[in-house]
């Protein structure tokens, strides 16, 4: 089954919302921060995107990126999407979940842990620590005022929490160690970028527990084309979706791997997955 995606009604209101406030805050480059979007093709476009996410947040920042992760076409209403952030020049680590859904991303947001959203932190102490020196930072230029800036930006805030209703998270590093510790327990297959792989209608008891790959966790090897391709077109779903994170993490690039995994993808009614693969691998012309 084809499944089609529409925008969660939160992130419509919040992309008309910015547009109207946009005028009064225009020491923001955004209201929000973030490039907001949404086109269920695209993905960031990095090989290091995930086939199965979907945009809708752009930092600027190094290719930093926001999308919802689709768990390959099993969540269908992107408002209980999972929320990863992708980080292309994070090598080896590029992908982390970040938020339960969208509202508890947005929430998160304006409860002053942008720093949480962008960056990963060894322990609670060390996200103190950062935040402590981001308070201590009043450092300004002919160019930049931060205190009209740090207004501006309290302004939005204050408005965003009242007109979306959102709820102060308080310890947003609990939040996110919550919500990470929660998908490792769901995980019916593991895989080498940390996102696994969550097939909610697969059973996982007994004999039908998912097999991983020939090759989990180790290295894929490229070269080995016509072994990659027969366990592409013979694979259950949670292996190869596990086979597909770990090609994108390792960077297995070959056109005709790529290749069938698109044509496999499709078979299992997820064009939109093997689209937004073949665009993040450079080879949009497959589909």
């Amino acid at each position: 089954m084809v499944h089609s995606y529409e925008i969660p009604s939160l992130l419509e209101e919040i992309m008309t919302w910015e547009k109207e406030i946009k005028q009064k805050v225009p020491y923001l480059e955004t209201p929000t921060g973030y490039f907001l979007q949404f086109d269920p093709t695209e993905n960031g476009g990095y090989r290091s995107s995930p086939a199965d996410a979907i945009m809708f947040a752009g930092t600027g920042m190094d290719g930093i990126h926001f999308s919802f992760l689709t768990e390959f076409g099993s969540v269908t209403d992107l408002s209980l999407a999972p929320i990863i952030r992708v980080d292309p020049m994070d090598f080896g680590n590029c992908a982390k979940i970040v938020a339960k859904n969208i509202r508890d991303f947005f929430t998160l947001h304006f409860s002053d842990h942008e720093g949480l959203l962008l960056n990963d932190f060894e322990s609670k102490e060390h996200y103190l620590t950062y935040l402590k020196d981001q308070e201590g930072d009043d450092e300004e230029s002919e160019y930049f005022d931060k205190k009209k800036w740090q207004w501006q930006k309290n302004e939005v805030r204050d408005f965003a929490m009242l007109r979306f209703g959102f709820q102060p998270i308080l310890d947003g590093y609990a939040y996110m160690q919550e919500v990470r510790q929660a998908r490792w327990n769901e995980l019916i297959v593991t895989t080498s970028d940390g996102l696994g792989v969550i097939v909610r209608s697969t059973s996982v008891d007994g004999q039908n527990k998912p097999v991983p790959h020939p090759w989990h966790m180790k290295e894929i090897p490229d070269r080995e084309l016509e072994q990659l391709k027969s366990y592409i077109v013979s694979a259950e779903q949670a292996g190869l979706f596990g086979f597909i994170r770990d090609c994108q993490v390792q960077g297995v690039d070959d056109y005709e791997v790529i290749q069938a995994i698109c044509d496999q993808l499709i078979s299992l009614g997820l064009p939109l997955e093997a689209k937004r693969l073949a665009y993040c691998m450079d080879m949009s012309s497959l589909i």
